[in-house]
């Protein structure tokens, strides 16, 4: 029998079809895996952005605090002839306490406020001066500021005021601050020893005093403080402290804004 040509043989193997599935299942392995080192890879840029710091969202109590500091936050001795109104001079504290009495009355606040500016230009914040003057010359003065209402009663408070602050504390109201050993309770209390100073005027001067006298800080008076809940402060004192910045400074002409806002009806403008 002759020889014929032999059948050729097929490879052992995966037919052609499931081959073409392996190689398509390895190929999408392999893109998997790179994926998968992708995003290992970017992983922690992504959290980095989460955890990245966002910038701080403004707070509207600190807003309001600055608008009003800055439209209306001035000092009461601010505008007046003093060398420096924001230290602790004998001069300033009596000052501050003529602002006291002439404004805790019953009176115009502006006509309060021009009074106290005639009383300091007639030097009468320096005790010496004060103690030297006439009856008649402190009535003129007070005249003259438009103080005419209780003018002769204050004309006399004034004198007894000389001999008091002369007599109790040498002439110097810081030595009522250390006799009160800088405590804001007994500050008032003391005070309140002060013929024509009550519990308003005290409110008065530790509102205007608290950045010559720190102890006294955080204060707001009971009325101003009422305005300050209506332009949006809150009724929260420490609060409010922490957000100026715990700056005694700071907080005597925001307590000076809140008065001028409270006398002039412009709590509108920050409600």
């Amino acid at each position: 029998m002759g020889r014929g040509i032999a059948p050729s043989r097929q490879k052992h193997g995966d037919p052609p079809s499931q081959r073409t599935t392996r190689s398509k299942r390895a190929r999408s392995e392999a893109e998997d895996d790179s994926k998968e080192k992708e995003d290992k890879e970017t992983l922690p840029q992504k959290k980095s952005q989460k955890t990245k710091p966002t910038k701080a969202e403004k707070d509207p109590v600190k807003e309001k605090a600055d608008a009003l500091i800055s439209k209306y936050g001035i000092t009461p001795l601010a505008d007046l002839e003093l060398p420096d109104p924001s230290s602790p001079t004998p001069e300033n504290l009596l000052a501050l306490v003529y602002n006291a009495l002439l404004t805790s009355t019953r009176i115009s606040h502006t006509l309060a406020h021009k009074s106290v500016k005639c009383v300091i230009e007639a030097g009468y914040h320096d005790i010496e001066t004060l103690r030297n003057s006439t009856w008649e010359e402190r009535t003129e003065v007070l005249t003259k500021g438009g103080y005419t209402r209780y003018r002769e009663k204050t004309a006399t408070a004034f004198g007894e005021l000389a001999d008091f602050v002369t007599d109790k504390y040498d002439g110097d109201l810081n030595n009522l601050l250390k006799k009160a050993d800088s405590s804001p309770p007994q500050i008032r209390k003391l005070l309140k020893e002060i013929k024509g100073i009550g519990n308003v005027g005290v409110d008065i001067f530790c509102d205007t005093a608290q950045e010559i006298w720190p102890c006294l800080a955080p204060f707001i008076d009971p009325r101003s403080m009422k305005t300050a809940q209506q332009c949006g402060l809150g009724d929260d004192l420490e609060k409010i402290w922490e957000t100026i910045g715990k700056d005694p400074g700071q907080m005597c002409r925001l307590a000076a804004a809140l008065t001028t806002v409270r006398l002039e009806k412009k709590e509108k403008e920050f409600s």
